[in-house]
Parts: structure tokens; sequence; C-alpha cells
């Protein structure tokens, strides 16, 4: 099980995204990127579970969207999503419909880190039509290493945000 804490009652998993299993999916706009993206990390020794598209053929994004959230949501401590599409919004609009789905969509390795470090996001959107991809491999790269609750004395406003969500969302879904 990856790393987490307990903060406020609340199970909260913490450190980077390193050695969790990328379920990553792309719509027809976003599927050259996933597959060099798949290429580039895999020879990092990350481990991939790939939800389509496979083809270049035109398909709708929320179908893929639904599936790498639900693989996400199900096991949040060891899997993180990766979404492709052409804006990186409408991927992870229907992403973030699903409880503990904690979506950004980062154009740029600091905006990744910033989702990390303040945020803990576990599902990161890329728009390929907004990016090149030496900049999307750039910013998956700062996503997956950033770390969330590495410094408790200066990152502890974060965790404290980051659990109300969490209550938030669990008395808007009751």
């Amino acid at each position: 099980m990856g790393e987490m804490i307990i903060f406020d009652g609340i199970k909260v998993p913490i450190g980077s995204h390193e050695r969790k299993t990328i379920v990553i999916g792309a719509d027809h706009r976003g599927f050259e990127y996933k597959e060099r993206i798949k290429e580039v990390f895999s020879k990092r020794n990350y481990q991939f579970i790939d939800v389509g598209t496979f083809s270049l053929e035109r398909c709708d994004y929320p179908i893929i969207s639904n599936k790498i959230a639900k693989q996400v949501a199900k096991d949040f401590y060891n899997k993180v999503g990766i979404g492709i599409c052409g804006s990186g919004i409408g991927i992870l609009i229907p992403a973030s419909k699903h409880r503990s789905i904690y979506g950004a969509r980062c154009l740029t390795p600091k905006e990744a880190e910033t989702s990390r470090q303040h945020n803990n996001s576990n599902f990161l959107s890329i728009g390929a039509d907004c990016v090149n991809l030496e900049t999307a491999i750039n910013t998956i790269d700062a996503w997956l290493t950033t770390s969330f609750y590495s410094d408790p004395e200066k990152e502890k406003s974060y965790l404290k945000r980051y659990v109300q969500t969490l209550k938030l969302e669990e008395r808007l879904l009751k």
C-alpha cells in the first residue's frame, strides 16, 4: 500500500506517485501523446494500465475518463490517473464526478508540482493541443515525483485543506 497518514480521523495518501500504477487513457486527439508517454515512462519503470483509446479513430472522452477514474477511485493509495484529450479539460470533467478523484489540468511542470504539493491531485489531465510533447512529459514527470506532505512543518495547512475537502465530499455524497 502507498504511504498514508491519519489526520483528524481521515486516512490521507501522502508522498509521491513514483511507485504507483498509472491508469492512462486518451481520446483520439490525445492518442499519440498517450503512446509516447507510456514509452518514455515505461523505461523509467512505471507500470501502466491503458484503458484506451487504441487508435486515432474518433471516440468520446467521457467513456475513457470514466474508465480511468473508476480504477483510481477503487485503489487511490496505489493507482493514479492520467487523461489526455485536446484541451485537457473535457477528459477531466467526467473524472471529477467520481468520489476520491482529485484532478488537475496542468500544462506546465510548475502547475503539476503545485497540484501535488498543495492539493494532493491523483488525476492529471493534459491538453495535447495545448502543449508540445516534451512539455507534457516534463509536466508528468513533475507530477509523479512531487510529494504531498513531505514537510509537515511547512505543509500542515495543505493537509488540513485536503481533509476539509474530503469531509465536504463525504457530506455531499450522503
